[in-house]
């Protein structure tokens, strides 16, 4: 049974960032662009991207911690075929299976108050008439990538309803991120005696990209550059979710430092024609070579300009 905290190298009680970290460590590491082919690589790379998904949600995580490698079976119960059903919005039978609708219909069918609500079914056909009842909602997960998530896709996805399997196309829209919901209505379970169908909610998980990482609408990015372009100044090229872009480095900028792209980021869902921004941290990288006539340069840039950054 594999063990997530293990695969990213975390202790069971780490935080949200620990974890981020250490994915973002080990996905430069096994990612297939950078590992070109290697098999065991790509396998490695699958399995830490399957804990990061749990691990950095929070509903997620804590089911793994509750059941371990059967989270994904909690409240589904044996048959399920990897799907959750529910008793729609404000169920609170939630986790208890079979035992679960059974009371869902008890008080449903029988028009109980539950929580201050009354349903109204409206009046039965007679003797041996039926009450309609709503259809339950369907839950499944859909795994898309990092660019998927922020241009849009679309999914050929299998459903079991009623009795029967369909086959749907789903639109995924642009600006999903990991855990994000998308509502397909009436597509989830069928109703009874002329109860409305349920709806299908699809749980989004997004593939980490090797090179950019995201907070809500907003794209981070690192990237290497010289002591000279720190100490200078200069215009480096930079990757984005377009392409690339040049970005001006103002002299005296310090590792770590942070800048701004404006409108560079990945759309966002609740505002059509808006995007995030994209952030670009620097990473100063000396030289690695360091001999001959540039150790001696060096050496004398320091005794002739010493300077103490601790201070």
């Amino acid at each position: 049974m594999k063990d997530f905290y293990q695969l990213l190298g975390v202790a069971r009680n780490a935080s949200g960032d620990e974890i981020k970290k250490a994915y973002r460590r080990l996905a430069k590491m096994y990612h297939p662009d950078v590992t070109k082919g290697d098999k065991s690589s790509e396998e490695k790379f699958k399995e830490i991207s399957e804990a990061y998904n749990v691990l950095s949600d929070a509903e997620q995580r804590k089911k793994y911690d509750m059941f371990g490698a059967y989270a994904g079976q909690a409240g589904g119960g044996p048959g399920s075929g990897g799907f959750r059903w529910e008793g729609g919005p404000g169920a609170d039978h939630q986790g208890f299976g079979d035992l679960g609708d059974l009371f869902s219909q008890l008080f449903e069918m029988g028009g109980i108050r539950r929580g201050g609500r009354r349903k109204e079914w409206g009046p039965a056909q007679g003797p041996g008439g039926e009450v309609p009842v709503n259809g339950r909602d369907t839950f499944t997960e859909v795994d898309v990538s990092f660019n998927e998530a922020i241009d849009g896709a679309e999914r050929r996805i299998s459903i079991k309803r009623g009795d029967k399997v369909e086959h749907i196309t789903v639109k995924i829209p642009a600006g999903v991120d990991n855990g994000s919901k998308v509502r397909i209505a009436g597509k989830g379970q069928p109703g009874f005696g002329g109860g409305k169908s349920g709806d299908l909610y699809l749980n989004i998980r997004v593939t980490p990209h090797h090179c950019f990482w995201r907070e809500g609408s907003d794209v981070y990015t690192e990237i290497p550059i010289t002591i000279y372009d720190a100490v200078l100044g200069g215009s480096v090229e930079v990757p984005t979710l377009e392409g690339h872009a040049k970005m001006k480095i103002p002299a005296g900028t310090e590792s770590g430092q942070k800048f701004r792209l404006g409108g560079k980021g990945a759309p966002v869902l609740e505002k059509k024609g808006k995007r995030g921004d994209e952030f670009v941290i620097v990473k100063i990288v000396p030289p690695k070579d360091i001999a001959g006539d540039l150790k001696k340069t060096i050496s004398e840039l320091a005794e002739k300009h010493p300077y103490d950054p601790r201070k």
